[in-house]
């Protein structure tokens, strides 16, 4: 699916690393044409921050005229999810969609569009 952001999220996504990662993420946003996906199997904890970086991530890409995916993680996030009703919201996926599976690599650097980025 070329056009599209593949983002790997690790660890706490707490209000310190919306404030570290939020220009990183979006920074990344920017290069979809198409959408991003979102990885949250890595993730260990999810608060109003976290949430909030995925708003803002969902409302730049329907700006866009994109969409954001989310790829499950633990069960406590997406209870998380459920308990705050997005997971209605969200479009959500059990794992990363074989069209992107297929050519993607992972990479810290600004990568073309369809390709994992790992951001800790």
């Amino acid at each position: 699916m070329e056009g599209t952001i593949i983002i790997e999220l690790h660890g706490e996504l707490d209000m310190l690393a919306h404030l570290e990662l939020g220009p990183r993420v979006h920074a990344l946003t920017r290069l979809a044409t198409r959408g991003v996906v979102v990885d949250l199997r890595a993730v260990t904890f999810l608060d109003a921050g976290g949430i909030r970086l995925l708003l803002t991530v969902r409302q730049e890409m329907v700006r866009r005229g994109g969409e954001l995916r989310l790829i499950r993680g633990i069960p406590q996030i997406s209870k998380v999810l459920r308990i705050v009703r997005l997971d209605e919201v969200f479009t959500m996926l059990d794992g990363l969609p074989t069209a992107l599976a297929d050519g993607a690599t992972t990479t810290t650097q600004d990568p073309p569009p369809g390709t994992p980025v790992p951001l800790c």
